[in-house]
Formats: structure tokens, sequence, C-alpha cells
């Protein structure tokens, strides 16, 4: 195989592989956009639920948010481990960050 041949599809390869890391540079850009929204609607419930008598753990909320994502993830063509992986750390962690923002004002639950 002579050198003239190989250096196109090398140089093809290496734009390809560009093109793939700014887009999921991109990607992550609209994920942390989005994550930040989510933790803006946190926030907000953390004013909210206390008046309500809500604690920041509802064990039936929990089990209707990782279903409803782990359809949507099948649905996507999401690996359902990474869905479940992923969304179980943004729910505890959820819910920790709404304890702190409550403090003393956090309903307790189960």
């Amino acid at each position: 195989m002579n050198k003239a041949a190989v250096e196109p599809d090398l140089k093809s390869m290496q734009d390809e592989m560009s093109d793939v890391r700014r887009v999921i540079d991109e990607l992550d850009d609209e994920l942390v956009a989005l994550l930040a929204k989510r933790q803006r609607q946190i926030e907000r419930a953390a004013k909210v639920k206390p008046s309500l008598g809500i604690p920041a753990r509802v064990p039936e909320r929990v089990d209707e948010v990782l279903a409803r994502v782990l359809g949507a993830a099948r649905r996507e063509g999401l690996s359902v481990e990474v869905a479940m992986n992923l969304w179980t750390t943004i729910i505890e962690w959820s819910i920790q960050y709404e304890e702190r923002l409550m403090g003393d004002r956090a309903p307790k639950g189960d």
C-alpha cells in the first residue's frame, strides 16, 4: 500500500474525530444547561414543599421519575444501565440539596 493512499484516509479519519469531539463538546454544554435548569426546579421545590408538609424524599416520586426516565431511555436507545446510574445519582443529589435548602423547615419523611 503506498503512502499517498493511506494519508487521505488518515486525514479523513482525523477530521471525523475532530467533528465527533466538537459535537460531544456541544452536547456537554447543552447537558450542563439542562441540568442547571433542573437544579433551579429543585430550588423552587425546596421553597414550596415545607408549606405543603412534603419532605425532600418522597419514595413514590423517586420511583415515578426513575420509571419515566427508564422508559425514555428505552425509546431513545440509551443504555438503561447508564440512565439508572445517572438518574439515581441526580435524584440522590437533588434530595440532599433540597434538604440543605429547606434546613429546619424540612418536613420529616420516611
